[in-house]
């Protein structure tokens, strides 16, 4: 005999909701816990894996300079945070909820929330250094060291605008040889359109007081004259003198600092 009840809506709805969690019996919820709807009674259990981490801090900024880096992360450490400076990239990160140490029992932690300085060239770095390896005609360098001869520190500006000059006004002058004077300078002979021969005088080398990184203080570094003497004029360039170790000494710096600034500790590499 039929169940006079089977037909009652409340029935009809209740088959409804039991066919939904039977499809989806697995529930999960913001907190991480788990659900399963079995079928014994079709009552919920708890099947959350006991090992889940909790909820935590989803994060990863990046900021422009290293007074940031340290605001942020003195804001957001603790005993699980340590420092990451990995030079290859110009990254110096904090990596905020990092595993625990051996002071207690070693737990993993999510590592997820962190606060990385991406170092990037100074302006002025980059304009001397876009210039850097290259030969370039007479009135091409001359015009670059008049723009930036603020950057210089030796010889004096007065000099260096003196020396500027003098390339300006050889132009189209046809050049002979080149002697290294006794304090190092080179001295080239030209003739002008009148055959009258005359000296130019060019440093070989020249120290610079630039920032090697946007937002630091200058650093001084040197930069070694090249030149190419050909008939129709010179060509005239310069090389870097040891500015890699420069950056890399730097790079150490600023990091130890954040370390300083943190009480974090550094670890120099990749994760």
């Amino acid at each position: 005999m039929d169940d006079p009840n089977q037909n009652l809506p409340e029935n009809a709805l209740k088959t409804g909701i039991l066919a939904a969690a039977l499809a989806k019996p697995l529930m999960e919820h913001s907190d991480g816990r788990k659900h399963a709807l079995v079928p014994q009674g079709y009552t919920l259990q708890e099947v959350t894996d006991p090992n889940h981490l909790p909820p935590h801090i989803k994060q990863s900024i990046t900021v422009d300079d290293r007074a940031s880096l340290t605001a942020y992360a003195n804001r957001f450490s603790d005993n699980r945070s340590i420092i990451i400076a990995d030079y290859d990239s110009g990254q110096i990160a904090a990596n905020l909820d990092w595993h625990t140490n051996n002071d207690q029992e070693l737990l993993p932690q999510q590592a997820a929330h962190s606060v990385t300085l991406v170092l990037r060239d100074s302006e002025e770095y980059k304009r001397w250094a876009k210039m850097e390896g290259e030969f370039h005609s007479q009135q091409e360098f001359a015009f670059f060291i008049e723009e930036n001869v603020a950057d210089v520190v030796d010889p004096d500006a007065s000099t260096l605008l003196e020396i500027c000059r003098e390339l300006e006004a050889t132009q189209g002058s046809s050049f002979k040889s080149g002697t290294r004077l006794d304090n190092g300078d080179r001295t080239f002979i030209y003739e002008n359109e009148t055959h009258v021969k005359n000296d130019l005088v060019v440093p070989t080398e020249i120290k610079l007081a630039i920032p090697l990184y946007q937002g630091e203080e200058p650093t001084e570094i040197k930069a070694k004259f090249r030149f190419r003497v050909r008939p129709d004029g010179l060509l005239l360039g310069f090389n870097w003198h040891r500015v890699e170790y420069q950056r890399q000494a730097k790079f150490t710096e600023l990091a130890t600092v954040a370390a300083d600034e943190t009480g974090l500790p550094v670890f120099f590499g990749r994760s």
